[in-house]
């Protein structure tokens, strides 16, 4: 996608807009950009082995435990997104912190490239058998830097 507007982000995920996901003023239900900026981020965390491919069950963690969990999130929405559409949804690391991650998303139309919504996400780092918040791996900050391909650390 080198002429995307997502052509930045290290991952880009595509799916289609399911009619289901419509809502009665005839555009994607906003919640549904939470879900596509999720499953872009789910993509980031197996590149990265901050989780399993699945991201789920025993999967959620890496080696030693450690996985990612949700510290906020925002949306801005910049457009709506009809019904018949394909979208790409990416995301990218824009820091790099003691115990946190900050991404960004964006979801655009794979077609014409064109934003429909932006947004962002901290992310801490938990050992999750505990329940502590715990420094971002170091393995997991290369792996990061190698894949956004520039130095992140605060």
């Amino acid at each position: 996608m080198p002429d995307s507007p997502l052509k930045d982000f290290p991952v880009v995920v595509s799916f289609p807009l399911h009619w289901g996901e419509m809502d009665a003023f005839g555009h994607a239900n906003n919640t549904r950009t939470f879900t596509w900026f999720e499953t872009a981020r789910i993509h980031y965390f197996a590149r990265i082995g901050l989780t399993g491919p699945s991201g789920a069950a025993g999967d959620r963690t890496n080696r030693d435990g450690v996985g990612p969990i949700l510290k906020a999130t925002n949306a801005e929405y910049l457009r709506p997104v009809l019904f018949p559409t394909r979208l790409v949804a990416g995301c990218r690391a824009t820091r790099i912190g003691t115990s946190s991650i900050t991404l960004e998303h964006a979801v655009a139309g794979e077609d014409d490239g064109v934003i429909y919504t932006r947004g962002s996400c901290t992310i801490v780092t938990l050992r999750y058998a505990t329940h502590e918040k715990v420094p971002v791996p170091a393995e997991v900050r290369a792996a990061i830097e190698a894949l956004e391909g520039r130095s992140l650390s605060s």
